[in-house]
């Protein structure tokens, strides 16, 4: 099967062949070079030693080298000077070498509109945003399951199965979470105390299962407790739930306002 980001694997491989360019390039967006040469890898035989790039990895690649790859023509905003060492959250103390002696950070231009305007692709994926209505005390919404639109695949969620994002209801984690702001959730992995998730409660709800999007604290055979940083008036922060009726407790790995 051919890789549907050929050709910007192959656009990055030719900027990368000078000496030492790889290396200093992994460094600049915060990659292993072992990754960077997977990402580029277009002629190994086994496709699982392959790696998909990111967008915002390519977007790194375009600022870094002040030039959109193929199939990227339009973005041009990528292109903005002096954002080389932000366009990953960096700390000006945090970022490469190459970022400080070439003083690509020297403007301060916020990063709060992660993620960018973005163009699709063949090989982009989506995660399905789940409807939901309304609800009631301590932030309870009802989840009900039906597809209200798509959102871009985070990379820890890429291939992950039954991945998917609702909308924050309420301000009951604020500001933690927003009203209206969009969490992505990995149904598989554990959740530890400290872990922001979304809770599914066995209910008779006709529309759906009621939820809650919280901090987890802790579960016992009986007990689920859960935190909530701004609780209305006549609620607690901590929240105790019948852990009897506790259908799933899926982690929150990622959260941006769309």
């Amino acid at each position: 099967m051919s890789d549907p980001q050929h050709d910007v694997k192959q656009w990055l491989a030719g900027k990368l062949k000078g000496r030492g360019e790889k290396i200093a390039f992994a460094n600049a967006i915060g990659l292993s070079a072992d990754k960077v040469t997977r990402s580029i890898e277009l002629v190994k035989a086994d496709p699982k030693k392959r790696r998909k790039l990111d967008l915002s990895e390519i977007e790194a690649a375009a600022r870094y080298f002040q030039e959109l790859p193929p199939g990227f023509e339009d973005m041009k905003s990528w292109l903005t000077p002096g954002k080389i060492g932000n366009q990953i959250g960096l700390r000006e103390d945090d970022q490469s070498p190459f970022d400080r002696d070439h003083g690509r950070n020297r403007t301060t231009q916020p990063n709060a509109s992660f993620p960018p305007i973005y163009q699709k692709f063949p090989s982009d994926s989506y995660i399905p945003v789940l409807g939901q209505t309304a609800g009631g005390p301590n932030g309870r919404f009802v989840l009900n399951g039906a597809e209200v639109g798509r959102v871009f695949t985070p990379p820890a969620l890429d291939g992950v199965e039954g991945a998917y994002a609702v909308r924050v209801f309420g301000t009951s984690m604020h500001p933690r979470f927003k009203p209206g702001e969009t969490v992505w959730i990995n149904p598989h992995l554990p959740v530890r105390q400290g872990d922001d998730c979304v809770v599914q409660m066995k209910t008779d709800e006709v529309d759906g299962r009621e939820s809650y999007i919280k901090e987890f604290v802790s579960r016992s055979a009986t007990t689920l407790r859960l935190w909530q940083h701004n609780p209305d008036d006549g609620e607690k922060n901590e929240i105790e739930l019948d852990n009897s009726k506790v259908l799933a407790i899926h982690k929150v790995v990622f959260q941006a306002m769309l």
